[in-house]
């Protein structure tokens, strides 16, 4: 076989292959539904949702998120992981809701 053969034979099948890549890529993905627990170390009424949030982490058919919010801090013990994006995050679906 002749160099140039087998330069063009390469070439071919990586354009090939390039092909069925890109086509194996374009297969729907199935969608899964995403739950967020907006939740706080300090929050008294939040381990009952905890408890519930646990029971979806590690499934496959379920994103789960825990969202520590830090607007509970003002009782005087500090959430460690708390974020004031995850605070936004909830009032911005609240706002978005008309509720408070």
């Amino acid at each position: 076989m002749s160099l140039r053969l087998l330069l063009t034979s390469a070439a071919a099948l990586s354009i090939f292959a390039t092909g069925a890549f890109a086509q194996s890529s374009l297969r729907p993905v199935p969608s899964r539904p995403v739950l967020e627990l907006f939740t706080s170390q300090g929050c008294s009424s939040c381990p009952p949702a905890d408890v519930l949030f646990k029971s979806y982490v590690g499934r496959s058919d379920v994103i789960a998120l825990s969202m520590p919010v830090d607007y509970w801090d003002y009782l005087g013990w500090k959430d460690t992981l708390a974020s004031p994006k995850f605070s936004k995050r909830q009032r911005t679906y609240a706002s978005a809701r008309g509720d408070g």
